[in-house]
């Protein structure tokens, strides 16, 4: 299906939220901190039945290049100047070589996008630094789905992100976007100790906490975030997390500069909501989706889940006492700082 572009649904729904809402909020330019891109042909063989219908994966559409990207922040973000950390869908079907050179050839080509390259775990430290220097490549994107000979709520976050990552990472000072496995989220003890150990071990590599651990219910942010939030090197993102009390939290806990916004896109760009019942997290949709709720016989009037998440980041805000300008850096700022000491640091690398 794809991203959802309706004149007049935009009209009637989207447009008065985005205009008195999201609009005023946002900065003029916002750096948007965790997106996707494919081609159709960076697809080794067509999506699985498993991969379309797993919630972990929340698959919209068999193709998001980066030109589709471009077309759906112009739509979601009108009047806004769209930068972007981007990187490939890792998903088990994917020819992660060409994933990646798509990703290389946007960065080459669009001075305000930044990518990440896919990583597997048998991909051995020379191989990766030499494609991060060519590829000019800000960090690296590890996933549970390319350990696929574990279920994810058995993958150990070392089994994504090896030591020859992390030597690399840690040497040219680079981003790790880290998807946390397992059913415990944040909370589980497996992924603390991991993350302590890394962050100890690897103090220059700049590690992201992707969705706030997953934190969409509370309970995983409440009980995990203790044990992590210390640590100098480890960032959140905001990612899909549309639940105001989760950034209430955060923002409580962590210092507002070690949060960077993302849309998740194209998964954002669907109308929904992610809801949490009895601590499950659900996806209410307007449109059905294999993975989500609908009420296709009298359809939810949803907007868009990309303003649902900045609609709770402000709430969470607002309610921890953040200041304007603090939250204004989360949308750009906090980012564009972030990615431009890696810039720097590849430079000095290739000196």
């Amino acid at each position: 299906m794809g991203p959802e572009y309706e004149q007049s649904y935009w009209d009637r729904i989207d447009s008065p939220i985005y205009h008195a809402e999201i609009e005023p909020l946002l900065p003029d330019r916002v750096l948007d901190f965790h997106a996707h891109v494919w081609r159709a042909t960076d697809l080794a063989s067509p999506p699985s039945e498993t991969t379309r219908t797993s919630p972990s994966l929340v698959w919209t559409t068999d193709s998001f290049p980066y030109q589709e990207l471009q077309r759906t922040v112009q739509w979601l973000f009108p009047g806004k100047q769209y930068e972007v950390l981007c990187f490939g869908m890792p998903i088990p079907e994917m020819d992660v070589e060409r994933n990646n050179e798509h990703v290389r050839e946007v960065i080459r080509n669009d001075p305000h996008a930044a990518g990440l390259m896919l990583i597997r775990p048998v991909d051995k430290a020379d191989q990766v630094r030499q494609s991060v220097l060519e590829g000019n490549f800000v960090g690296l994107k590890p996933y549970f789905t390319f350990v696929y000979w574990k279920a994810q709520n058995d993958v150990l976050l070392d089994d994504m992100l090896t030591a020859d990552h992390l030597k690399v990472a840690n040497e040219l000072g680079l981003i790790v976007m880290i998807h946390l496995p397992r059913k415990g989220r944040l909370a589980d003890p497996e992924n603390i100790a991991a993350l302590q150990r890394i962050s100890a071990e690897y103090p220059q590599a700049k590690l992201i906490v992707a969705h706030v651990g997953r934190s969409y219910c509370e309970w995983s942010v409440f009980r995990g975030l203790k044990h992590v939030e210390s640590l100098p090197n480890v960032y959140f993102d905001t990612t899909f997390i549309q639940n105001s009390v989760v950034f209430q939290f955060l923002f409580e806990h962590v210092d507002a500069s070690r949060v960077m916004f993302g849309t998740d896109l194209p998964d954002s760009a669907v109308h929904g909501q992610v809801v949490c019942v009895n601590g499950i997290n659900l996806f209410v949709t307007r449109d059905k989706y294999a993975w989500s709720l609908s009420c296709l016989d009298n359809p939810i009037e949803c907007t868009y889940m990309a303003y649902e998440s900045i609609r709770a980041i402000r709430d969470g805000a607002k309610r921890a006492g953040l200041s304007e300008e603090a939250l204004k850096r989360v949308f750009y700022q906090n980012g564009r700082q972030l990615i431009d000491s890696v810039l720097a640091n590849l430079r000095k690398a290739r000196a």
